[in-house]
């Protein structure tokens, strides 16, 4: 069956890690929102992150590349197979901007020491905040960022 998701039409045997522009919608014919592939494992490699390592994740990106990218950020959401996540970004930025915000957030925040350091993991903030892995999130950002930082041709 042909599916109109940008994602089940990509070949997931061949998909590596990576940052992927996945699709470009616009909005009122004009204005676009660009979705991003932040792919931190290989599907068919079976590493995936742990939850409690995306959720620590998800919640540093959405707050942090916020500051970094501002109002251009509409959401930032983890994959339901466990190998990354889905940015989107409204407007004109350009890719690069985007990977380099990334890279970044994954430098800044790759070296946490305690839950306090996790924006927004409090039970008024947050639907599980006892859901976290400092250590976890720490080794896959440093690992993303990296790989982050070759593809733009940075060491």
């Amino acid at each position: 069956m042909k599916s109109k998701v940008a994602s089940f039409a990509v070949d997931h045997t061949t998909l590596e890690r990576g940052f992927y522009l996945r699709s470009v919608y616009t909005v009122a014919g004009i204005y676009p929102l660009r979705s991003y592939d932040m792919r931190f494992r290989a599907p068919m490699e079976h590493q995936y992150l742990t939850p409690e390592a995306i959720h620590t994740i998800e919640h540093l990106m959405a707050h942090y590349l916020r500051e970094k990218l501002g109002n251009k950020v509409v959401s930032f959401a983890p994959m339901g197979c466990k190998t990354g996540f889905y940015l989107i970004v409204k407007g004109f930025t350009s890719q690069r901007k985007v990977m380099e915000a990334v890279a970044q957030v994954c430098e800044e925040q790759s070296n946490l020491k305690e839950k306090s350091d996790v924006p927004g993991l409090t039970v008024e903030q947050c639907g599980n905040p006892e859901l976290y892995d400092i250590e976890g999130s720490n080794a896959a950002l440093k690992e993303y960022g990296a790989l982050v930082r070759k593809l733009l041709g940075k060491k």
